[in-house]
């Protein structure tokens, strides 16, 4: 048995007789029940595919679809989302639907269930993009070969009805050689950018376009979204983004995902409208170093990300921060860094930040000032609450004056000076450069569809042995000013060119 490709539309299996041997095999020898279930199987097969093929090409599949993945990005807007990396990280992940507990209530966890605390990476959104994308390319499938057909063996021969019913019709008398008129009518419809494919079958047929390739401009536009649902998937799967990178005035940070890849920030400088005191403008001068080579120094600005390679850091936010240092007993420096404030505590929206101490089981937390009117920590003071790391219980809590070493669980924490801290939103999404190809593509396929209309012409000339007969003309299409116009200035010169006197 082999393989045989039927007509339809849809590939099917068909059995080959001369794959047999007639002396070994007859096919007129096939019992009829077992031919009978055969063809059954074959069928049902068929009429799956084929439902399957009506579906993914359906009109209203593809809107459906896209209500979907529309339905889900309003949720993704409303639900409050993951932040990158948090995810992964099944404690991480843990602490921070504590966080959303107390908003969500009782269905925080069936939102975290249903994946709609990370709506864009969820198994729904993409079974979606999936479906669409499939859809888009089953639509493409479908309609290609009947446009590759009507622009290069396109129908020539239409019949009466058409030129009787047609949106924009005339018919207009002619006289003389039936030759003779077929060259003018050519040469008028040339004259009007009509590409002109004729036939004689007793009567001469013209078929005339304009555009012939435009209608392509639909599968270029199809296209472009399937390259750009790719580009999506694509940096979903194989990107990242984390868009809580922070780092202190004079301090190095490693780079998340960033193979080797760290950034120091030199200085931030920040201005504010001085009629407002809204931010007109924050910078951060940064250095990238890979495996502790400088490759990279810019001043960031909001508009205008560092990239290196596939990552971009842009600027988000930023922040106060605390310069602090921690020495032991024997006047070892522990830690010498900045710290940056980037949290705010529940309660009182105190500005707090984190440090651990290498080689002891110690996790510092540091608070800043409320102002003036602060009691606990004073302008000029930050607070330090000390916690056992591998338990995290409490130790010590003690504000103290900025240059002043101070003694907390038996190490020295002073205060050096204040500082600012940048927030920077780092990305690596590989599916870039697909998006920007969808996006050219589809300009080009909306460009290509709006300026360069398809416009089709059908006419059929019919002399009789007088010389005297009709040519018939006819255009399908919806109702336009701009094709009504064309139309009539076209049947206006047909009619000069061939019912005029030159033409008798």
């Amino acid at each position: 048995m082999t393989n045989q490709t039927r007509t339809g539309r849809l590939p099917g299996l068909a059995i080959d007789p001369a794959a047999f041997e007639p002396a070994d095999f007859e096919p007129a020898a096939i019992e009829p029940a077992v031919a009978e279930e055969l063809g059954a199987t074959r069928s049902a097969s068929r009429g799956i595919f084929e439902a399957v093929w009506d579906l993914l090409t359906s009109m209203r599949f593809s809107l459906v679809v896209t209500l979907g993945m529309a339905v889900l990005g309003v949720l993704g807007a409303l639900i409050i989302q993951v932040p990158a990396g948090v995810e992964a990280d099944a404690s991480a992940k843990l602490d921070w639907l504590a966080g959303v507990r107390p908003r969500f209530g009782g269905w925080t966890d069936i939102l975290d269930s249903l994946q709609l605390f990370n709506v864009f990476n969820s198994i729904w959104f993409r079974g979606l993009t999936a479906f669409l994308t499939i859809s888009l390319i089953a639509c493409m499938v479908q309609r290609a070969p009947g446009l590759w057909r009507t622009a290069t063996k396109p129908r020539i021969t239409v019949g009466d009805g058409f030129f009787a019913h047609a949106r924009e019709r005339d018919s207009i008398v002619v006289r003389g050689d039936a030759a003779d008129l077929a060259t003018r009518t050519t040469a008028v419809l040339r004259r009007h950018h009509y590409r002109v494919v004729s036939e004689d079958d007793g009567a001469i047929n013209f078929y005339a376009d304009r555009f012939r390739w435009a209608p392509f401009g639909s599968l270029i536009g199809h296209l472009a979204i399937v390259v750009i649902l790719a580009g999506v998937m694509v940096g979903a799967l194989y990107g990242f983004r984390d868009n809580s990178f922070v780092i202190a005035e004079g301090s190095t940070a490693a780079v998340p995902s960033g193979d080797g890849l760290s950034l120091k920030l030199i200085s931030f400088e920040d201005s504010y409208y001085t009629t407002t005191g809204a931010p007109s403008d924050y910078a951060s001068e940064l250095i990238l170093f890979e495996n502790g080579r400088e490759v990279a120094r810019q001043t960031v600005r909001v508009n205008d990300p560092l990239r290196y390679g596939q990552l971009s850091f842009f600027q988000s936010f930023y922040g106060p921060a605390a310069r602090m240092t921690v020495t032991g007993t024997d006047g070892s420096v522990l830690f010498s860094d900045g710290v940056a404030l980037a949290w705010e505590t529940q309660d009182d929206g105190r500005s707090i930040g984190t440090f651990t101490l290498p080689g002891q089981d110690v996790t510092v937390w540091i608070l800043a000032t409320l102002g003036p009117g602060d009691t606990q920590v004073k302008p000029g003071q930050i607070l330090v609450e000390t916690y056992r790391a591998s338990t995290g219980e409490p130790i010590d809590q003690v504000s103290i004056d900025q240059g002043v070493a101070t003694t907390i669980s038996g190490l020295d924490f002073t205060f050096d000076r204040e500082l600012q801290f940048t927030g920077l939103s780092v990305a690596r999404d590989p599916g870039t450069i697909l998006v920007w190809i969808g996006s050219i593509l589809l300009i080009a396929g909306f460009t290509i569809g709006f300026s360069f209309p398809h416009r089709r012409l059908w006419a059929r000339l019919v002399v009789r042995p007088n010389g005297i007969g009709t040519l018939a003309v006819a255009t399908p299409g919806r109702a336009s000013h701009d094709v009504d116009r064309a139309f009539t200035n076209l049947v206006t010169d047909l009619r000069a060119a061939v019912a005029g006197p030159s033409a008798s």
